[in-house]
């Protein structure tokens, strides 16, 4: 079978298509021909593209080509051009476009105006809609006409009235009245003369408990409401505060100023269409006042610094001075004083006892002075300077722990054993005075023995000291004699080493017990624990044993050794 091929052809062409501005519109044509066939559209000679103002459609051999929305730059020749493999066709046509009839409409209204007197003013605002439309002007509701101050055009879709030199009573209500066949539109604004301040009021210094006045003039249309501020608080009539306004000169007066009137007076005006202000600086002299004062007195710890620190108010400029028992004080490294936002400060370098003393601030202005004063005291925090060292003690025993303490008293003086306070009793007593405190335990037992803090403490600071208590033992050998063998003649010295509670006493012993005394030929020593008997020139007689005997108030121990001396 054989299949002709055939070139793209109309079966319905483009027909000419009107339409108003803001319609939607489409132009369709149907084609046959040999699939596949294209479809393109073209303005003139430009290929149309989709774009949010065409859709194009090619659906079952038919070409549509849809306008959203109309505008006027849409009219013109519009082609469709279809296409295949074997050739072309072409339908053309004109899209007309006519303008819409609408009623007059305002795109930019009438806007209040503020006029300056004797100087020109303008009215302006922009319509829309079909011609031809009839433009009337009215003030307060009486119809307006061209004169030679008063000139008003309508060009270009833009009313305008101009007045050519304007006085107060060209104030009101201005409108501007359009009309058509279709409807009509009108748009309204007011001219009013604004606030305007020619006298304005003068920044004024006054003392404290005076009265102060400020006094302006202000020009405008009336109706005006004129309103007085402080620093943007609104000053409401009454109180100590008088407001008034005649002959448009407003009055503000304040009967009795303290320091908080201190600050910016502003007077604003307001009318229909505007509104003016001005303002003026009142400064309430004040003499010096402390408003924190020094401490009456305070306490400073020693090694450290110390600050003292008031607060005063009072008109600048504020000088500050310091003194101690009535001597100026001076910047160094030993002081260093500030002033700054309305605190003084003083402060003592690595304090000393002997910073103590009477301190006195004193605050100058040219309208007063005033002065504190505080009582300085520097202590030093306790310290144990002497602590007692561990003692060893017999069963049934007195014992007594002795401390001294140096810093500035008093002091409170805690002792504590097992984490538990010990106070004067029977078993205890405890003694503190100036810088000595004592504990005295009676009749030791087994649950005395242990470790005793006491604790000193005073306004600046604390210490504390350990105290350890014991039962006394018996002395024991470290090292016992050991057995020796000389010659006649020769030197020889036996030596043991020991240790126990103090107070310790070595006796040497011969054979049966004979004690053995220093003498020519024989050196006892008991030195650093170290028991030593030494014989000079030993002789036969001498051989035998030797025995030490080492006691303290816990008990005695003993050990021996033999001695050879060969001939």
């Amino acid at each position: 079978m054989i299949y002709s091929l055939e070139p793209p052809y109309f079966v319905t062409e483009l027909e000419p298509l009107e339409a108003a501005v803001g319609d939607s519109a489409s132009l369709q044509c149907q084609v046959a021909g040999t699939p596949e066939i294209t479809v393109s559209w073209y303005k003139g000679d430009t290929k149309l593209r989709p774009t949010p103002e065409y859709r194009m459609y090619f659906t079952n051999n038919v070409a549509t080509l849809v306008f959203n929305k109309v505008n006027i730059s849409d009219s013109g020749e519009y082609a469709c051009v279809a296409e295949n493999n074997v050739g072309t066709a072409v339908s053309k046509t004109v899209f007309r476009i006519q303008e819409r009839q609408l009623p007059p409409s305002f795109t930019r209204q009438l806007k209040d105006i503020e006029q300056t007197v004797g100087l020109p003013v303008t009215l302006t605002c922009r319509l829309n809609g079909s011609a031809p439309i009839q433009i009337s002007w009215y003030r307060d509701g009486v119809l307006l006409r061209d004169d030679e101050n008063l000139q008003t055009s309508f060009v270009d879709n833009v009313a305008t009235l101009k007045i050519l030199q304007t006085d107060l009573s060209h104030s009101g209500q201005y409108s501007c009245s359009a009309s058509n066949p279709l409807g009509t539109a009108s748009s309204s604004a007011r001219m009013t003369k604004s606030p305007f301040f020619d006298i304005k009021p003068v920044s004024i210094d006054v003392i404290a408990g005076e009265s102060a006045d400020f006094e302006c003039h202000v020009t405008g249309a009336q109706p005006m409401r004129i309103t007085w501020s402080k620093d943007n608080k609104e000053i409401r009539p009454g109180g100590n505060y008088t407001i008034t306004c005649v002959g448009n000169t407003p009055h503000l007066r304040i009967l009795k100023v303290g320091k908080g009137d201190s600050g910016q007076y502003t007077c604003q005006a307001t009318n229909d269409v505007g509104k003016d202000m001005c303002s003026a600086q009142l400064s309430v002299k004040e003499p010096p006042k402390f408003v924190k004062k020094l401490e009456a007195s305070k306490i400073g710890k020693q090694g450290e610094s110390i600050q003292l620190e008031c607060k005063i108010s009072g008109s600048p400029e504020i000088k500050v001075m310091w003194f101690k028992n009535d001597s100026e004080l001076h910047e160094s490294w030993k002081y260093n004083m500030s002033f700054t936002d309305s605190v003084a400060l003083l402060t003592i370098n690595e304090a000393s006892t002997e910073d103590s003393g009477d301190y006195i601030c004193e605050a100058h202005n040219g309208v007063g002075d005033a002065s504190c004063s505080t009582a300085l005291t520097v202590k030093a925090p306790p310290v144990f300077i002497q602590k007692p060292a561990p003692v060893g003690a017999l069963k049934g025993s007195d014992v007594v722990f002795q401390c001294e303490i140096s810093g500035t008293p008093p002091f409170e003086v805690v002792w504590v054993k097992d984490r538990k306070q010990v106070r004067s009793s029977k078993k205890f007593k405890i003694t503190s005075k100036n810088f000595d405190t004592s504990l005295h335990i009676l009749h030791l037992e087994a649950a005395d023995i242990g470790e005793y803090h006491c604790k000193a403490t005073n306004e600046v600071g604390s210490d504390t000291c350990v105290c350890t208590l014991k039962f006394k033992e018996p002395p024991r050998f470290v090292k016992k004699l050991s057995d020796t063998s000389t010659l006649v003649g020769d030197p020889v010295q036996l030596q043991a080493l020991v240790e126990g509670f103090q107070p310790l006493s070595v006796v040497w012993l011969k054979d049966k017990g004979e004690i053995i005394r220093e003498s020519e030929n024989v050196s006892i020593t008991f030195v650093d624990n170290v028991a030593t008997l030494q014989l000079m020139r030993p002789e036969a007689a001498n051989s035998g044993k030797y025995i030490c005997q080492v006691k303290n108030d816990a008990g005695m121990r003993e050990c021996s050794a033999a001695l050879s001396v060969v001939g």
